[in-house]
């Protein structure tokens, strides 16, 4: 099992590292999110994906694909570019590992894409979305893992997230009433 799970971080640090270097070689904006940043953001925890906001433009979409194809992703062409385009989203393969992409079609998403930061990464740097972008876009979500990813998000950043972003954002997409901002503030409570 450990060769395993060996073979499948580093199958997830060469796809990050490759489709990074094809993005930034792009000047494609783009934020990890996901399990990966969260272990970036709080406590490292296993994931078999790399998840992706990616703001590419679709004139840009093509050579993007072409470059990312020469490197070993796997992928329908035309899929990826009608799902990217109709859907917001499509997904990629490469050695086994899963890499979605999401366009950031609504404010609080861009606004998670052009928070995001800088940080050192096997290869090279990546960026990654801050705290407060990764608390935002889980509780959209709110599937357990998600919960969890925010619960260890709290205890990781106690005393330096951004409250007031995160409930502004919320507030452009859901009603301030919601129950998971209700829970998400009775964590905050329950943290101090």
């Amino acid at each position: 099992m450990a060769d395993e799970t060996g073979r499948s971080v580093d199958a997830i640090e060469a796809a990050l590292t490759d489709v990074v270097a094809v993005l930034t070689g792009a000047n494609v904006p783009y934020a990890l999110i996901g399990g990966l940043a969260t272990g970036y953001r709080s406590r490292p925890r296993y994931t078999k994906d790399v998840d992706l906001i990616v703001d590419i433009p679709q004139i840009t979409l093509p050579a993007v694909l072409a470059a990312l194809g020469r490197l070993g992703f796997e992928f329908d062409k035309r899929q990826v570019t009608e799902e990217f385009t109709r859907h917001h989203m499509a997904v990629l393969w490469r050695d086994g590992v899963r890499i979605d992409w999401l366009k950031p079609l609504l404010p609080a998403y861009r606004h998670v894409l052009e928070r995001a930061r800088t940080e050192p990464a096997p290869g090279g740097a990546v960026r990654v979305a801050t705290a407060e972008g990764l608390i935002l876009l889980k509780l959209f979500a709110f599937r357990l893992q998600d919960q969890t990813d925010i619960e260890a998000l709290v205890a990781a950043n106690r005393g330096a997230l951004d409250i007031d972003w995160i409930t502004s954002e919320w507030q452009t997409v859901f009603e301030p009433d919601d129950r998971r901002m209700h829970w998400f503030l009775g964590l905050l409570a329950d943290s101090r």
